[in-house]
Order: structure tokens, then sequence, then C-alpha cells
């Protein structure tokens, strides 16, 4: 399994949990609510368990395959190599694994990656416990005071999977936005950011190692478009890697930094080998730096536009997959089977969809109405 496959491994898990919350029976009765609490606190568990044995490979494979790739970047830029790597036929070094310098570094984003993913499942437990509490304590009175009549099973499954959908299995609370309000971060989507943004780090810190130990010390950060207001400060900027480089500002000094700017930022690096570079195309890098405004948006205005437009592609088909999960977590079995399904039949306006809409509709105004 790879870092993508277990990010899909999460995802499954957590729909597999919410499935088990619309179909679960008899909540109202203590022991079938503690085992259905046990038994989504043991999938969270196997979580820990799987990204336990996927990440330390994962990461420490992209290290490596990062530091070949700077090594073929330094013979290409004209530097002069150790000749200790060689590629393999797996693509790892041959030669060099044992450095310390590396071995510390993979140790180091290995541990933090699983610090941050098991805390994320140890907050997804503690909300997975208090969200069922709070629902059935809620149900059980209204049920005691005659205000929930009929199917109580139905009303409190659909109650608990809704509340779960808008906080259960929380695992990161955002910071407060503009307005004060803070978004819930859902631990398949919060460790999806984590392992992504964390191999991206990885390649980085191989490359960046690769290039010092070389000899090399400033590097330039990669290029591409559309982007965001923070990477357009970067990108094209060169950065000294040890602050010894006159001219040039370093990742010591405050607010420069390596790639990634931001989770799931694209951004890499190359070896900038002042030996092969004239004196006219050293001070261009360095007068760069001279009118930097890091908290400045330097995109143009059709540059702020193709990047609005390629966020608002995703943000659709983000908002689409929330609304597919709150329909499955109301209708189970009725809602379509896939994300794929939801999504075509939604933009079609079919009228499978009509249908299903009224569904939603009639047991979203049976849970208000139990209320």
């Amino acid at each position: 399994m790879n870092s993508e496959q277990l990010i899909e491994y999460f995802a499954d898990a957590i729909q597999q949990i919410l499935n088990k919350i619309g179909s679960a029976s008899n909540l109202s009765e203590d022991k079938n609510a503690q085992a259905l609490i046990s038994a989504i606190l043991k999938a969270l568990d196997g979580l820990g368990i799987k990204a336990s044995e996927v990440m330390p490979k994962e990461l420490e494979k992209a290290y490596y395959l990062a530091v070949d790739e700077a090594s073929a970047s330094l013979e290409k830029a004209g530097a002069k190599t150790d000749g200790a790597y060689a590629m393999t036929k797996r693509g790892f070094i041959a030669k060099g694994f044992q450095r310390k310098i590396h071995i510390a570094a993979v140790k180091k984003i290995v541990s933090d990656t699983l610090t941050d993913l098991k805390a994320a499942i140890r907050t997804a437990k503690k909300s997975t416990t208090t969200t069922i509490n709070k629902v059935l304590k809620k149900v059980k009175k209204e049920i005691a005071d005659g205000l929930i009549l009929g199917n109580h099973n139905r009303v409190v499954r659909k109650r608990l999977a809704k509340a779960f959908q808008e906080e259960g299995l929380t695992a990161f609370l955002t910071a407060p936005d503009k307005k004060g309000k803070r978004r819930r971060l859902r631990v398949d989507k919060y460790a999806g950011t984590v392992v992504r943004t964390k191999m991206r780090e990885a390649n980085t810190q191989g490359a960046a190692n690769r290039y010092i130990e070389s000899g090399v010390t400033l590097v330039k950060v990669s290029q591409h478009a559309p982007t965001c207001h923070v990477c357009a400060g970067f990108q094209g900027m060169v950065i000294s890697l040890t602050g010894d480089n006159p001219g040039f500002k370093s990742i010591n000094d405050g607010g420069v930094q390596l790639p990634p700017f931001h989770p799931n930022c694209r951004h890499t690096i190359i070896p900038f080998v002042i030996a092969s570079k004239t004196k006219e195309e050293i001070q261009k890098e360095k007068d760069k730096w001279k009118t930097w405004k890091p908290k400045e948006d330097i995109r143009s205005t059709s540059q702020q536009r193709a990047y609005k437009k390629e966020q608002d592609i995703r943000r659709k088909a983000h908002e689409e997959l929330k609304m597919y999960e709150r329909y499955k977590a109301v209708l189970g079995s009725d809602a379509p089977k896939t994300i794929g399904a939801f999504r075509r039949m939604k933009r079609a306006n079919s009228p499978s969809w009509q249908k299903v809409k009224a569904k939603y509709r009639n047991a979203s105004r049976e849970m208000r109405a139990a209320k």
C-alpha cells in the first residue's frame, strides 16, 4: 500500500463507520450504544495501525528518491558530486544510505507524521464517544417526555447519522476565520492533508540535504501556474540553505522557508549552482530579494482569476462530496452507492435525482418533527 492508497483506505474506513451508524439498531439501549462505540473505536485504532505500517516506508522512499533526483540535478547543473550515490534498479541510493544526516532527517519526519496522525485519531475517538453519548442522552429524554413517537430506533439512527456528519469523527479544528468561525476537519480529510504534506516535506528535505552535503547551499523554488498568493511570493526565488550566501535570504531568516508552503503544496526545489552562473544571473536573483514582499499578493489580476477558477472547480467537487455524505447519512442504502453516481445524477437533474431529493427532504422533515 502506498501513501495515496492509505488516504483512500482512511476514506473507505470512515464511510464504513458512517454506514454502520446508519444501519445500527436499538441504540436507545445502552448495551447496543456501547457496542457501536466500541466498534467505531476499534476501527479508528485500525487506522492508526495501518498508518504506522505504511507511512515510515513511504516517507523513507520519498526522501531517498528525492536524494536520487537531487544527485541527478546536481550533475545536470554541472556541480561536482562525491560519487557516493548511484541509482539502483529500485530507484534508491546504493551508497550513503547510512549517513547520519539522512537517517536523522527520515527519523524525524516519520516521528512527526505518526505523532500528527495518532493525535488526530485520539481526537476522533474522543469526538465519537462524545457525539454518540450527547445525541443518545437528548433522544432518551425526548422519548421519556413523549416528544418522539413511533419508530424510536429510526429517529435515533438518523439523528445520530446527521450529528456525525456535523461534528463526529472530528480530528482537528481550524483557526478562526475572519468571522470567528472554525471548521471541523474529519479524521480522514485531516489524515489526507497530513500524508500529502509530509510526503512533500520528505521530498524537499531529501533534496536539500543532498545539496548541502555536495557543497551546494542555494536552491531555487519551482514555478507553476496558477498558484496561490502564498506560493506566488516564493516561487522562482533562490534561497540559501545555510545563511552563508551574501545577498540571498536563507531559511534562517524570519518568514523564509522551503516548500511545502501550506498543506497540499506542490512546489519543489532545484539546485542553484553559483559556479555555473554568470555574474549577471547571480545579481538578478539577488535583486529579487530587494523587492520581495511576503505579505502582499504579487499576482496579476489574470493570475488571480485563473487560480480562483481552479479553486472554484475544486470547491464545487468538495461541496458535492459533503452533500453526498449528508444524503448517505440520512438515506442509507436509498442513496446512490458512489459519489460518482451521485454527481452524474445531480448534474443531469435526472428523474432519479428528483426522487432522491424528495426522499431526503421527507427524512429530514421527519427528524425535525421528532426534535
